[in-house]
């Protein structure tokens, strides 16, 4: 394995070179104790994510940061008529449900948006490249769980939408 890394210019004189920062930028090794929303080269890169970020990025984040009344509202009709269909298929003595309350449904909400704020980065965004042109964005693979977007969302989101502390995390 090490000839490998060597040859993809990650490893040389038995330490990472700088190629390899990007890798460890998104596995994160704890006994590196990485900083990396410190570092100015994260910085730079969120400064540009937010300058640079296309219209329609920017319309999408605003409506995955808004949940309305009438989404809560539309969530708890769902959720309602799910556990309605599950109790009619398999017994109602047989299906458990948690209380359905608007806060329930819209910290559910909040949970899916969130996932959703985290594939609008994963299909868009690239280290050190920012925003990806609509071109490269059909070709280009998604990268699933990767922790530096992720990390980015939440540096995008706590800058442009400070009120809105939920989405951040």
């Amino acid at each position: 394995m090490l000839s490998v890394l060597c040859a993809l210019g990650l490893v040389g004189s038995g330490q990472w070179a700088a190629a390899a920062e990007p890798v460890l930028w998104r596995e994160e090794p704890p006994e590196w104790g990485l900083d990396i929303a410190a570092d100015p080269r994260f910085r730079q890169a969120l400064d540009r994510a937010i300058i640079e970020m296309p219209a329609n990025i920017r319309h999408e984040l605003d409506r995955l940061v808004t949940i309305t009344e009438a989404d809560v509202t539309e969530g708890l009709i769902r959720r309602e008529a799910h556990q309605e269909g599950l109790r009619a298929e398999y017994g109602a003595s047989r299906v458990i449900g948690l209380p359905l309350t608007r806060e329930s449904v819209k910290q559910g909400l909040i949970f899916i948006r969130i996932h959703d704020l985290d594939w609008l980065f994963f299909s868009n965004w690239r280290w050190p490249d920012g925003w990806l042109p609509p071109s490269e964005r059909k070709r280009t693979m998604e990268i699933f769980h990767d922790s530096l977007a992720i990390r980015m969302r939440r540096a995008v989101v706590r800058r442009l939408y400070p009120d809105r502390p939920e989405f951040s995390g």
